[in-house]
């Protein structure tokens, strides 16, 4: 868009003064922002292509079509191994660890797109209340993300620790639920396993923390904080 605002400049200026005068006046008031990160990133303008793609609300990452497709492929693997993963008589909740990864390292947008998006797949796959899974998972995201103010600086800590709350919530939620559908099949044995399955969701989220961070400083979205 800059360019054609040059170019039409450069028309103004071959029009009469009493023309040009006007058209000045209007030119005046519409300009073209510039941006340091853009220009360092070779990008030009900030109405790029480019620089739409990557520059989000507030300096947040944007939104992009690869993350709901990932977000989509987490829900799918939910789905389809973490019913098959059986360890001491506990099954993983493999949708809530990413969830939880991406909301604490991403932040809360990222992290509410990947609740709902697999959330969603993982509800049309498995044998659960239409839309209690997505609705567990929002929980999740925003309790991450305001525990995230708070704890947020200890970032090899709190994606662990919020993994094991965050299971907890989605634990009492999927209860919760069940019992508003008439579905109170197996509540005692989910009471039994939550705390167990709290704790084997917090040991998948701390071997895969590393790797996420990693990708996110690649990504160039990784915004490190002092311990305190």
């Amino acid at each position: 868009m800059g360019t054609l605002i040059l170019a039409v400049a450069g028309l103004c200026r071959r029009l009469p003064q009493p023309y040009r005068a006007a058209f000045h006046v209007q030119l005046s008031a519409f300009h073209v922002k510039h941006c340091g990160q853009c220009h360092a990133a070779g990008w030009g303008s900030v109405y790029s292509t480019a620089a739409a793609q990557h520059i989000g609300i507030r300096g947040a990452p944007a939104i992009t079509y690869t993350s709901a497709l990932l977000a989509i492929l987490a829900g799918i693997v939910h789905a389809g191994l973490a019913p098959v993963i059986d360890v001491g008589g506990v099954h993983p909740n493999l949708a809530l660890v990413a969830v939880v990864l991406v909301t604490a390292v991403f932040g809360f947008a990222q992290g509410t797109i990947w609740a709902f998006t697999a959330g969603l797949t993982a509800n049309l796959l498995v044998n659960a209340p239409l839309g209690g899974l997505p609705l567990a998972l929002l929980l999740v995201s925003a309790t991450v993300a305001g525990g995230d103010r708070l704890f947020g600086r200890l970032v090899w800590v709190y994606p662990v620790a919020a993994a094991f709350g965050g299971s907890l919530v989605a634990d009492a939620a999927a209860l919760t639920i069940g019992r508003l559908v008439g579905d109170a099949t197996g509540g005692g044995d989910a009471l039994a396993i939550m705390l167990p399955a709290a704790v084997l969701n917090a040991v998948i989220a701390g071997l895969l923390l590393f790797p996420v961070r990693l990708l996110a400083g690649r990504l160039g979205v990784l915004e490190e904080r002092p311990a305190w």
